[in-house]
């Protein structure tokens, strides 16, 4: 139970700071980009072009398939990736279905919300290839 929680907290985290990280690299190479982010930080105000919205979205993608491979590979068990799958959606629905809907493109926003829970679970599914059987257990006699 501890591994998959700490598998689940650890998949929350790469899953947050992965998507900045791929965010902030951008802000370097992409001037444009890095300032219709902070527009959009400090007042809302959505004026990212198409491929600014494609980026995010490849990166929301990334960051959640990240997020399933590292849930599972340290909790050892499919769970956790159902777990923060579940929680990433929820999340994420809230933000982009309710809280920043009217600020963001509808398109935008449907697609970071529904497609979250997919990506964790594939990321979960694509993790289980990597990691070595559990022993198996001993017969008893």
């Amino acid at each position: 139970m501890i591994r998959t929680s700490v598998g689940v907290v650890a998949g929350g985290v790469v899953w947050w700071f992965g998507f900045w990280a791929l965010a902030v690299l951008t802000f370097a190479s992409w001037p444009q980009y890095a300032a219709q982010a902070k527009v959009f930080m400090a007042g809302g105000a959505y004026g990212m072009t198409l491929p600014m919205s494609v980026c995010d979205l490849l990166y929301w993608i990334v960051a959640e398939l990240c997020a399933g491979w590292v849930a599972v590979a340290i909790a050892r068990r499919r769970e956790a990736g159902w777990v923060l799958a579940v929680l990433i959606m929820a999340f994420l629905c809230f933000e982009h279905l309710y809280y920043v809907w009217d600020r963001l493109p509808w398109w935008y926003n449907l697609i970071v919300a529904l497609d979250s829970g997919a990506a964790v679970l594939l990321g979960g599914r694509l993790a289980r290839g990597f990691l070595r059987p559990a022993p198996a257990m001993a017969a008893a006699h």
